[in-house]
C-alpha cells in the first residue's frame, strides 16, 4: 500500500512540475502551427516527428515535456526525438527536397519508426517545396508508415482575432438555446488539427468489412495533465459495451495499426477536427456526432445525451435508457453521504465563462454545494485577445442564468485580492477555483487569507469530459479537503505587491505581462 501511494504521490509531482512548464509556455509563447503538428504525431504509437524547416522550428518543442496523451494513454514517460531537415541559405535558394528525402531515409534508418510525421514549416512552403509529392516517392522506400502535414502559420484566410470571438459568440449561442448542432468553432487550421485531418486521410484504409454496432471516439488533452484521461475512455468503453455497442479505435493514443482500421466503424465522434470526419464519412460511408465546444455533451444531461445519441444510431435506445438509469442510482448512492456532509456547508466558485459553465455549476450543485457566490473571471479571455464587448456579454448571461439555478450572487471581475475578501464576508467555508491557468496560485491565495480552496482539477475532474466516476471523485475530494487543516503556513510571495487583476504577476515585473499582451495584439490582428 505504501508503494503504491509513493507511485502515485510522485506522478502527482510530475503532473504538476509538466503542468507548470507548459502553462509557462502557453501563457507567454506565441502558438506555432508546428508544435500543434509534432504534438498530434507524438501522440501516435512509435511516431518521430520530422520538421521540413529551419533548426528553430524544430529546436523550442525539444525542451518540452511529453504531452498528457502520449503520457497517459500510450505509457511514454518521455517525448519523441524531433527531427528537422536543418534547411540553410542554399536550400532556400535551390529548393530543399533533396535535403527532405535524404532526411527521411536516415530518420527511419537510425530510430526505427512506426510512423514518420513529415511537417511543413513556412519557409518550405514559401519556396515551394512538394511535400506531399516527396512523400509519395519515399513510401516505397523505408519501412514506416509516412506522412506529410502543412503547417505553415501564414497558411490560413482568417485573423486569429476572429477565431477567439467565434468562440465568444459561440458560447453565447449555445447559452440562448440556439441549436446545439450548429455551434460550430473554427479552429480547422490550427496545426494539430491540421495533423489529425492528415493522419485520418493519409492512413486510413478500406478494410473491406465493418464492426457492427462499432465507433471510433476523438480523445484530446494535450496539456491536461490532472485529468484521468484513460479513466474516462475506459468508462466510456464500459457503459457502450452494457448497451451493445464496441469502441474500435481511440484516436490519437492509438497505433498506426489502429488507425488503418477506423474504417471499419460504423460511427465516428469527434471532439475536433469535422473535417477528419467528414472526410470518412465520404470515403468511406461513415455517419459522425461532432462537439468541438463540448456544448452538446457537458454535465449530467449532456453525459446521458451522449450515450443516447450513440444508440439512436443504432437503435438501442431502449437499452441505454435501462442502462443509464442504473448509472445514474449507482452515482446517486455514492453521493448520499457525500450529500449529507456538504449540507450545512457554504460554497463560492470562481471561473471562466466557457462554453460548459452553466452545465458545471449544475454539476456543482447535483454533488450537493449551496453556491453563496459566483465570481466571473474574463481575464483570460481578454489575454487571449477575445473583444471587450464579447466577454461583457458573456459575464452577464453567465450571471443570469446563475441566478436561474440558484446562486444568489455573482460578482464580475474582481481582483483576487478583493474576490477572496467577498468568499471570505460570505462565510464561505471552501472556494472552488477553475481559472484555466492559474488555479493552484489562486488557491494558494485563499488559504494564506484564511478560506479553504480547491481546483477541480488536481482531483481528475474536468467538466469537459464524460464521465460519472469524475463527478463522484470530485465530490469525495471537496469532502477530504473540508476535513482537512487548514494549512498554517503564510506565504512570502504574498507579501509582496501582486497584481490582483493579471494574477500572480508581482508588479515590480507587470511591464514584462503588458508588453507581452500587446504583442499578441498586434499578432493576432
Amino acid at each position: 500500500m505504501m508503494k503504491q501511494m509513493k507511485i502515485e504521490n510522485n506522478s502527482s509531482l510530475t503532473y504538476r512540475y509538466y503542468s507548470n512548464i507548459l502553462k509557462q509556455a502557453t501563457q507567454y509563447g506565441i502558438d506555432c502551427k508546428v508544435y500543434g503538428a509534432i504534438c498530434a504525431v507524438s501522440e501516435i504509437k512509435n511516431a518521430v516527428p520530422l520538421v521540413h524547416g529551419p533548426e528553430g522550428c524544430a529546436y523550442y518543442p525539444r525542451f518540452f515535456p511529453t504531452d498528457a496523451i502520449r503520457m497517459k494513454l500510450l505509457g511514454e514517460r518521455y517525448p519523441p526525438p524531433i527531427y528537422s531537415t536543418a534547411i540553410t541559405e542554399p536550400h532556400v535558394i535551390y529548393g530543399a527536397e533533396n535535403r527532405l528525402e535524404e532526411a527521411i531515409v536516415e530518420l527511419d534508418r537510425r530510430e526505427k519508426p512506426e510512423l514518420i510525421g513529415v511537417i511543413g514549416s513556412c519557409v518550405p512552403a514559401i519556396i515551394g517545396d512538394d511535400l506531399q509529392e516527396v512523400v509519395s516517392r519515399m513510401k516505397d522506400k523505408i519501412s514506416a508508415a509516412i506522412i506529410a502535414t502543412p503547417s505553415s502559420g501564414y497558411d490560413d484566410d482568417r485573423a486569429e482575432r476572429e477565431y477567439i470571438d467565434d468562440f465568444a459568440r459561440n458560447t453565447l449561442n449555445a447559452w440562448n438555446g440556439k441549436n446545439k448542432e450548429e455551434m460550430k468553432f473554427g479552429i480547422e487550421k490550427c496545426g494539430r488539427l491540421d495533423a489529425m485531418y492528415s493522419l485520418v486521410e493519409q492512413l486510413t484504409e478500406d478494410t473491406g468489412y465493418k464492426v457492427e454496432k462499432s465507433i471510433n471516439i476523438d480523445t484530446f488533452g494535450r496539456l491536461h495533465y490532472y485529468e484521468d484521461l484513460k479513466g474516462e475512455i475506459e468508462e466510456i468503453r464500459v457503459i457502450l459495451n452494457k448497451i451493445g455497442v464496441k469502441v474500435n479505435t481511440v484516436f490519437p493514443g492509438c497505433s498506426v495499426r489502429d488507425i488503418k482500421r477506423m474504417p471499419a466503424a460504423e460511427l465516428n465522434f469527434m471532439r475536433r477536427s469535422e473535417n477528419a470526419a467528414k472526410f470518412m464519412q465520404k470515403k468511406y460511408d461513415m455517419d459522425y456526432l461532432f462537439d468541438p465546444l463540448c456544448v452538446q455533451y457537458a454535465g449530467l444531461e449532456g453525459i446521458e445525451r451522449f450515450y443516447v445519441d450513440i444508440a439512436t444510431k443504432f437503435d438501442l435506445e431502449g437499452d441505454a435508457e435501462e442502462v443509464l438509469s442504473k448509472e445514474k442510482s449507482a452515482l446517486e448512492e455514492k453521493l448520499r453521504t457525500i450529500r449529507k456532509i456538504l449540507s450545512d456547508k457554504a460554497f463560492s466558485v470562481v471561473l471562466v465563462p466557457m462554453t460548459i459553465s452553466v452545465e458545471y455549476l449544475k454539476v456543482l450543485e447535483f454533488i450537493g454545494l449551496k453556491i453563496k457566490a459566483l465570481f466571473i473571471n474574463t481575464e483570460w479571455l481578454e489575454r487571449f485577445g477575445t473583444k471587450k464587448e464579447y466577454t461583457d456579454a458573456m459575464a452577464k448571461e453567465l450571471t443570469k442564468l446563475a441566478s436561474e439555478v440558484g446562486i444568489e450572487e455573482a460578482f464580475i471581475n474582481l481582483d483576487a485580492f478583493e474576490e477572496v475578501k467577498c468568499a471570505k464576508e460570505r462565510g464561505v467555508d471552501l472556494a472552488i477555483v477553475d481559472t484555466l491557468t492559474e488555479d493552484e496560485e489562486r488557491t494558494m491565495l485563499y488559504e494564506h487569507n484564511g478560506v479553504k480552496a480547491i481546483s477541480p482539477s488536481l482531483y481528475g475532474y474536468s467538466p469537459y469530459r464524460i464521465s460519472y466516476a469524475m463527478i463522484r471523485r470530485l465530490g469525495e475530494g471537496i469532502v477530504r479537503k473540508l476535513q482537512n487543516r487548514l494549512p498554517k503556513r503564510k506565504l512570502l510571495f504574498f507579501e509582496h505587491a501582486v497584481d490582483g487583476w493579471r494574477f500572480p504577476c508581482l508588479k515590480d515585473t507587470l511591464h514584462c505581462r503588458i508588453c507581452w499582451e500587446e504583442m499578441m495584439h498586434v499578432w493576432r490582428g
